[in-house]
């Protein structure tokens, strides 16, 4: 159900100032703060693989990259909640 004119008008005329609400309602896309959420979540269990493939490497490859195993795997170990809201508490001190 589109919101016209006629109903605008009508709506109107019997007092109502905001157009009425259709009985079935289909947003175009799902909540902001879901979105936001979901990506958050992602980007901390990228990060986390990141550090677990980093393990793979010889300990010759890791000195390479300036890397020690026990930070990496301090890293690969931590939840991902907490991963999750250290990017939140960066993003809010920006």
């Amino acid at each position: 159900m589109n919101c016209t004119e006629e109903q605008l008008k009508r709506d109107r005329s019997a007092g109502i100032k905001e157009p009425s609400i259709p009985n079935v309602y289909l947003p175009a896309m799902w909540p902001v703060e879901m979105h936001a959420l979901a990506l958050d979540w992602f980007k901390a269990w990228r990060k986390r693989r990141l550090y677990r493939r980093l393990l793979l490497l010889s300990d010759r490859q890791l000195r390479l990259r300036d890397l020690s195993r026990p930070l990496l795997l301090a890293k690969a170990s931590t939840p991902l909640r907490q991963i999750v809201q250290e990017q939140r508490n960066g993003r809010a001190r920006r």
